[in-house]
């Protein structure tokens, strides 16, 4: 079976609120032994389920993590594609504010860190080779559509549209390990106005 069709299986046989439950356990245990020390035990210790209970509706802890990374970049998604704002350079913000994340941000934080650990795995796993790049591919195309945009009305300069988009989700990518992992916060504020003046650079 592909990565894709594992991925659509897991989510269509398991009821919404089911897997809502599930999903929500396998992040609070991934968060709190990540994904090398992660057993269904630890799984079913964050859920009203019990171990055989997470079995009769997923095959394997890799499934439940699918699930999860399914969820997530559901989650993730929606925080691009919603935005608030109007205008490429408003909105282009605003997606920054919303990838680098806030410390504070404890579910929001825990999450990324969750995913940043299913990252370093994926080299080795296929299973989680496909939900995470259909995570990283969601992100890059929404920046890289707000660039572009901001090209054609006049409100950027000509720019590598996709490389500028991939600079910009590296930076909060690469922000999730050293910020919110080591809980390095004297580098928040700083590394925040440096996305603002990325952006300033842009301007026409």
């Amino acid at each position: 079976m592909s990565k894709c069709s594992l991925s659509k299986l897991v989510s269509e046989s398991v009821p919404t609120d089911t897997q809502a439950e599930i999903t929500n356990a396998v992040r609070k245990a991934l968060a709190k032994h990540g994904y090398a020390r992660l057993t269904t035990a630890k799984i079913a210790a964050e859920s009203s389920k019990t171990e055989a209970g997470l079995y009769y509706h997923y095959d394997s802890k890799d499934a439940m993590v699918v699930a999860f990374l399914d969820s997530a970049t559901g989650f993730l998604k929606r925080q691009l594609k919603e935005l608030e704002a109007t205008g490429p350079e408003a909105q282009l913000r605003e997606a920054c504010d919303r990838l680098f994340v806030k410390l504070e941000d404890e579910p929001q934080r825990r999450t990324n860190i969750a995913v940043m650990e299913l990252l370093s795995h994926a080299p080795y796993n296929e299973t989680l080779q496909g939900p995470l790049l259909e995570l990283e591919s969601s992100n890059l195309e929404v920046l890289q559509g707000i660039v572009e945009d901001g090209i054609e009305q006049g409100v950027f300069r000509e720019v590598d549209a996709r490389g500028v988009a991939a600079f910009l989700l590296a930076a909060a990518s690469g922000s999730t390990g050293f910020y919110l992992a080591l809980e390095m916060e004297e580098i928040g504020a700083p590394l925040h106005a440096q996305a603002t003046s990325y952006i300033d650079s842009l301007r026409v």
